[in-house]
């Protein structure tokens, strides 16, 4: 756990990406049963590509697992994309032995997410289709 959450400050962060249908999520804890009910409803805009950044998390666990899960689906459901930042190691490890790492898309970096989800925005909303 980071010192902001002993803190007992926001650990969430929301930022609506101008001009996009983008919510981009900073999680500054790590993702356990103690922070799913505090992300959980910042997961499920409707009609909203998330980007999830992860930089600061160290450990998931169950609970926090089940709601990435959840939260993809519910995404996958609207015609929108969810995706991973800069998982640690142990995320992608336990991406990996949950058989998930191929389910999220991973970027380096926030900026990488966003090119990917806004060109994707931009190219579909012309035809007026999403992927």
């Amino acid at each position: 756990m980071t010192a902001a959450a002993r803190d007992g400050e926001d650990v969430v962060t929301v930022v609506e990406v101008a001009g996009f249908p983008v919510r981009v999520v900073t999680l500054g804890a790590d993702l356990d049963r103690s922070l799913v009910g505090q992300v959980r409803p910042v997961l499920t805009g409707a009609g909203r590509d998330v980007v999830i950044d992860m930089s600061e998390v160290g450990v998931v666990d169950s609970a926090g697992l089940g709601l990435l899960v959840r939260a993809f689906r519910s995404a996958k459901r609207r015609g929108a994309s969810l995706c991973l930042v800069a998982p640690s190691r142990f995320v992608i490890t336990v991406l990996h032995t949950m058989r998930l790492d191929g389910l999220f898309p991973i970027y380096p970096d926030v900026g990488s997410a966003l090119r990917s989800v806004t060109t994707r925005t931009v190219t579909c909303a012309g035809a007026n289709i999403r992927r």
